[in-house]
């Protein structure tokens, strides 16, 4: 798969559609670096919570499509297994309302399917920056990022620790 195509990570999440744009992405996946790398979008589907009733938005339903900008994995939350879970960033996002999205076939909470698939036409989504992007973008190039997040995050695209990542500078 190239990142040209209509790839997805579909999650099946009880996050709030606010709290992912206050987040700028949804956040303790256990997924495939790898197969994230392939796909340019994700899809939030909803899984029905007490937190999340207010909505309004039906169980199993799509209800946000977010361009994926950054994967990262978070520190201290594995699984039962030992799996690192991770955040997957967006940069812009587009609100979409598609029922029955998530099949009940999907046993895991994360899968990887085309948009086409999904039934959701990547032609007709109207994506939009992020609420705080303005003021996102401001405070990363003050503060910067740290050789550390960029190797956490280099390690995780590539499966490798951050230990065995090699960062050079030169200026």
């Amino acid at each position: 798969m190239s990142k040209a195509n209509d790839a997805a990570v579909v999650v099946f999440t009880s996050e709030t559609r606010q709290r992912i744009l206050e987040q700028a992405g949804s956040r303790g996946w256990v997924l495939s670096p790898r197969s994230v790398e392939q796909c340019p979008y994700l899809v939030c589907c909803r899984r029905q919570d007490w937190d999340n009733k207010a909505e309004g938005i039906p169980s199993r339903t799509a209800f946000l499509v977010g361009r994926i900008s950054s994967l990262a994995p978070l520190e201290e939350s594995k699984n039962s297994r030992g799996q690192a879970r991770f955040r997957i960033g967006i940069s812009e996002f587009a609100d979409i309302a598609v029922a029955d999205v998530w099949r009940k076939e999907l046993r895991n909470p994360v899968a990887y399917i085309g948009l086409k698939q999904l039934g959701i036409d990547l032609k007709r989504l109207r994506f939009q920056p992020l609420p705080d992007a303005r003021q996102a973008g401001s405070d990363r190039a003050r503060g910067g990022l740290t050789i550390a997040e960029a190797k956490k995050a280099l390690a995780a695209t590539f499966g490798v620790r951050p230990e065995d990542i090699e960062i050079t500078i030169k200026g």
